[in-house]
């Protein structure tokens, strides 16, 4: 046995995984206090860097890790809990052992705890590009903008154009703030139009995609992994490639794994085909296809586009089936970084063999780029009510603080929200907090009356009342001797009856009611 040999029967050292330079740098800038902007292709090893600063897990402080899908949080879960981690998780539908050092979590969950200036040691928010998002940036946005500044944050990214910006950003929130990067892909990335494969293909294989694919297979660019634009078409092309393809060596299935996938997606996997989207249980898609994926059993996997950003797997080549894909019953162009992000799945670390990526014909390569990190411009007035319900039961104003929170957002161009006006008036008697020349579109007239104490009041609603119980009060220039008495409409109507100077007729009322003065007297009662 050579000494080389002896080597490789060694577990333990071949577990050992030596960090990149990058790396290094990122886990001393966090341990040294510093937020950390890291930008690294896609299959680098940015995850590493957080695994690392836990020391496997075990780190002393609480890290909650944030991802975008509810997926990629189920499959975090299942890979740090298979090395004896203890992990939590939060997913909205989702919430589980919440008092464990590391939580894997949607954003949204954590947004609000946030908000309240609760917060983790470290909040990991990987693909921060997000932030751009139309749906979804403005929770991003907040969760980064209102973090304690006691809570640390790693922000992880492979498509972002601008991370300085970000840098800059977080600089002006009163943050230490460093950027990592790396633009060196593990796996070298080759470029493969359709149209230069030209291994002829038997003529039984009909279909562009089945055509396609073969061409790919017998030159040795596979496994493959087809992005298409919806989970009807992900299905319907993984079927016509397990139709049209021969299947030399069937991959044999567990009991086990047949009753989880079913009968139909199991039809596929024996053919070394599968599709892979959202709507497959988390024990099909991450306890059968992406082992299987991760191990090369398989050839093709066709994945929708919506769920790119979730994949936990990398092949060795990446095509496109389309240009877009449905979004919220919209039809919506793929966006540079999105392109990025799918072709970045083309290869793994390790790997000797090239990664390759293949364009629709309508494509143009130009397209495949990081994206400029911009906010979508909307204002999430919900979370400003939230910010602002927060600091009036601080006893703090939150008109003002709802003003702060705008300014600490990803732009330097000022947002208005229509009550930076009131603020400049704080104390104004009519109490409305602005200009005299604003309170007069919103005064309104308020007619008052001098009542018998000397006190200004509202004047009183009219009502509708009777003939028979009106009253006709008497006044008098003299309060130190009030009127004798008060009639009713029908007394002052009787012979004899006389209210201004006080003679009224046998049998009259007894009550009697005196007013010093009144500004405004109502002709009804007369």
């Amino acid at each position: 046995m050579t000494f080389s040999s002896g080597l490789a029967d060694l577990l333990a050292i071949n577990q050992v995984t030596v960090p990149d330079l990058w790396q290094q740098e990122a886990v001393a800038a966090l341990r040294d206090g510093s937020d950390v902007v890291v930008q690294a292709p896609t299959g680098a090893g940015k995850t590493l860097v957080f695994e690392l600063w836990s020391n496997q897990g075990k780190n002393r402080g609480r890290a909650i890790y944030t991802v975008p899908t509810r997926a990629l949080a189920n499959d975090k879960l299942a890979e740090w809990r298979a090395r004896g981690w203890d992990v939590g998780i939060a997913t909205g539908d989702l919430s589980e052992n919440l008092d464990a050092p590391v939580i894997v979590a949607t954003l949204e969950t954590q947004k609000n705890r946030l908000i309240q200036g609760d917060g983790p040691s470290l909040l990991v928010i990987d693909e921060y590009q997000m932030l751009a998002d139309l749906d979804r940036g403005l929770n991003y946005e907040l969760a980064i903008c209102m973090s304690p500044p006691e809570t640390q944050l790693l922000l992880l990214s492979g498509s972002v154009a601008n991370p300085q910006d970000a840098v800059k950003w977080l600089t002006r929130l009163g943050r230490r703030a460093i950027l990592v990067r790396h633009d060196v892909r593990p796996v070298p990335l080759e470029e493969v139009h359709a149209n230069s494969l030209s291994y002829h293909v038997p003529s039984e294989i009909r279909g562009y995609w089945p055509r396609l694919v073969a061409k790919a297979l017998a030159e040795d660019l596979g496994p493959i992994l087809v992005f298409a634009p919806r989970r009807q078409t992900a299905e319907a092309l993984a079927a016509e490639l397990s139709r049209q393809l021969p299947t030399p060596n069937p991959l044999p299935l567990s009991t086990e794994q047949k009753l989880i996938v079913g009968e139909h997606l199991g039809r596929l996997l024996k053919t070394r085909v599968a599709y892979h989207h959202s709507g497959l249980s988390y024990g099909a898609r991450a306890g059968v296809i992406e082992p299987l994926a991760k191990a090369g059993q398989l050839r093709v996997v066709v994945a929708t586009m919506g769920l790119a950003a979730g994949i936990n797997f990398s092949l060795r080549s990446v095509a496109l089936a389309a240009e877009s894909y449905r979004r919220d019953e919209v039809e919506q162009l793929l966006k540079p970084d999105e392109i990025l992000q799918m072709f970045g799945r083309a290869g793994a670390e390790g790997s000797t063999k090239p990664a390759s990526s293949s364009l629709p014909p309508r494509t143009s390569p130009a397209r495949c780029h990081p994206a400029h990190l911009s906010r979508s411009g909307a204002v999430d007035w919900g979370a400003l009510l939230t910010v602002m319900d927060a600091a009036a039961r601080r006893h703090r104003d939150p008109f003002a603080e709802a003003v702060l929170t705008q300014e600490r957002l990803f732009t330097t161009k000022p947002i208005v929200l229509g009550v930076e006006e009131s603020l400049r008036h704080p104390n104004v008697p009519c109490g409305l907090r602005t200009d005299p020349e604003r309170a007069r579109h919103v005064r309104k007239r308020v007619r008052q009356m001098l009542n018998s104490r000397g006190e200004w009041q509202d004047y009183p609603h009219f009502t509708a009342t009777p003939v028979r119980d009106v009253r006709v009060m008497a006044f008098t220039d003299n309060p130190e001797k009030p009127p004798e008495s008060v009639l009713s409409a029908k007394d002052a109507a009787a012979p004899g009856a006389d209210p201004v100077k006080g003679s009224f007729p046998a049998g009259g009322p007894q009550t009697w009611a005196w007013f010093s003065c009144c500004r405004l007297w109502p002709p009804q009662l007369l």
